[in-house]
């Protein structure tokens, strides 16, 4: 097994580092995936409402709506305590780049409605927003020497009323008005990226969930869930039944309280697992190409030609198999993106891209938010 039970350890690998957290982040883009197989997948859309397979599919679409969030948390959590380098961003930039050119240049050759336009497109993936996520983490990254900073000269208590207001704000206060009233893009933004990796920081700075049990917070994140879930449900109950009186579903999506706290719980559980060497070695292996997978099989291209056309008939299985059916794809596809991506590792490494990187960064700000 990769892991002991929750509460007994088995001896980790000595290193300081968070394998439960590394573990987590595999997870979190498993949970990416399944929501793209089942939204640009089709499934949602054709199975009929309050079916046992719509029930079925929603299920496992809330249970990994807190990918994105857990992501995030993932970044404030471990960068908090790491030293700024624009090595960073710039190395990223380049693999979603790489992923983007030459996905975008197959499209070109294999498809009839790909023009050079596209083409060109393809090597600014920032300015023309080709991954919403990578965007917004672009315009983030450059503030966390700030962010960092302040964080690190809190105390527990400020870092605690810090987290509390930012819940207020972009999670509880819009649920009255029912709109979107700071502008966080019900969390496609950078200013919700950057709430959250405030709160990973103040998670991580204040040690919150010290002397919790991880069987509790995994309990909790599955409450948080089957609320949303039943929530969502009523909502469709209600729409159905009473056109005339529609109401909003106010918790699926990234900034919905239950959401978050499920993303929060999940963060706290995996941060308490100890991983046995051997299994560190592999996650070890598996994390880093999770970024890869979400650039491969995200892409415009991929999304549209591929994603949206091979799942739809999963609509059509019973509640069970569409389940599995769902989490296998899911699988697979994190199997094929993720070779492709460590094959890409290997290449930049024997390129010595980060290497030239770091030393041009060196070159150039002589470690400016380092000294």
């Amino acid at each position: 097994m990769i892991l002991s039970t929750l509460n007994n350890t088995v001896s980790a690998l000595p290193s300081k580092r968070n394998y439960g957290i590394d573990l987590l982040r595999v997870v979190s883009m498993l949970m990416v995936v399944v929501l793209h197989v089942l939204g640009h997948g089709g499934i949602l859309k054709n199975t009929a409402v309050l079916s046992f397979r719509y029930e079925a599919a929603w299920f496992l679409e809330i249970a990994a709506y807190c990918a994105v969030n857990c992501y995030a948390l993932i970044s404030g959590y471990v960068g908090v305590n790491s030293k700024f380098k624009y090595t960073n961003i710039f190395y990223i930039w380049l693999q979603v780049a790489f992923y983007n050119v030459i996905i975008n240049l197959v499209g070109a050759v294999i498809l009839p409605n790909m023009g050079v336009k596209e083409v060109i497109k393809a090597f600014l993936p920032v300015s023309y927003r080709i991954y919403w996520y990578f965007t917004a983490y672009f315009c983030m990254f450059f503030f966390l020497p700030i962010i960092n900073k302040g964080l690190n000269s809190l105390t527990k208590k400020q870092l605690l009323a810090l987290s509390g207001a930012l819940f207020a704000l972009f999670c509880l206060i819009p649920l009255i008005p029912k709109r979107d009233v700071f502008a966080s893009n019900n969390g496609y933004s950078a200013i919700w990226l950057l709430s959250i990796y405030i709160f990973g920081g103040a998670i991580k700075k204040a040690d919150l969930f010290k002397k919790a049990k991880a069987y509790v917070m995994l309990l909790m994140y599955f409450v948080m869930i089957i609320l949303t879930w039943l929530y969502k449900l009523y909502v469709d109950y209600h729409n159905l039944n009473f056109p005339s009186q529609k109401i909003e579903n106010l918790l699926v999506k990234y900034t919905s309280p239950t959401i978050l706290l499920a993303a929060i719980f999940l963060v706290a559980f995996f941060s308490k697992l100890k991983v046995a060497p051997l299994w560190a070695k592999v996650i070890g292996v598996i994390a880093p190409v999770s970024f890869g997978v979400y650039l491969i099989h995200e892409n415009p291209v991929t999304r549209n030609n591929i994603i949206s056309k091979i799942f739809v008939d999963f609509s059509k299985f019973g509640p069970i198999k569409l389940v599995l059916c769902v989490l296998g794809s899911a699988i697979a596809i994190y199997i094929i993106c993720g070779l492709i991506d460590y094959l890409r590792e290997r290449l930049f490494n024997l390129l010595r891209v980060k290497k030239f990187l770091s030393w041009l960064e060196k070159k150039l700000t002589k470690n400016l938010w380092n000294e």
